[in-house]
């Protein structure tokens, strides 16, 4: 089944999953605005991804639309705020009634290990035992991810602004810096086969 699980997180929010299945899906039901979009999409799986999460909307409402802003910020048609994510063949979504609130889903890859200085910071490059375990480093890259989605705003530096201060078994904490401005998030992890998913909310 490409329906995979809901993740309760409480009730406000919840995470949906689905699998991607290359041509399973259709252009059925897609209005101008998805059709101009999915026609810029360069390869099948992309366009795939993109359907994946119209069809989850779909199940969950069908009235439901999403529109983007300027910086690429998704929005429902609703009260809900969304944020989404797609890696390899998993598609992601997360409705919540909270304001900032951001998703990421990662394959968990051992190319991590030799992109790892775009993504952390000095203080974070002191836990030397972790400059080589897979795992703690895409969790580390999908919290950046997340709480940048759940922020919106352009020119964050992953290094620089956002900082993971804690992870802890499935559980983390975060900030967003910059100057005086700190905006605190809570962090928890999904393990999905050979994924990791984060999702982020603001404490604030």
């Amino acid at each position: 089944m490409p329906f995979l699980k809901d993740f309760i997180i409480n009730r406000d929010t919840k995470i949906k999953l689905w699998e991607v299945n290359l041509g399973e899906l259709d252009y059925q039901g897609l209005d101008e605005y998805d059709l101009r979009l999915i026609k810029s999409k360069k390869n099948k799986l992309a366009k795939e991804q993109f359907l994946a999460v119209r069809k989850i909307l779909k199940l969950e409402n069908p009235s439901y639309k999403i529109r983007y802003n300027e910086s690429g910020k998704p929005s429902i048609n609703s009260d809900l705020n969304i944020s989404i994510s797609h890696s390899n063949f998993m598609a992601a979504v997360v409705l919540s009634g909270y304001a900032k609130t951001g998703i990421d889903i990662e394959l968990k890859e051992s190319k991590v290990i030799s992109i790892q200085d775009k993504f952390l910071n000095e203080s974070e490059k002191l836990r030397t035992k972790y400059k080589s375990d897979i795992v703690y480093l895409t969790k580390i890259w999908t919290a950046k991810e997340s709480i940048y989605k759940a922020l919106g705003i352009k020119g964050i530096s992953f290094s620089d602004n956002i900082i993971i201060k804690k992870i802890s078994n499935n559980k983390g904490e975060g900030s967003y810096l910059k100057g005086k401005e700190k905006i605190k998030f809570n962090l928890i992890f999904f393990s999905i086969d050979d994924y990791i998913l984060c999702y982020a909310q603001s404490n604030n």
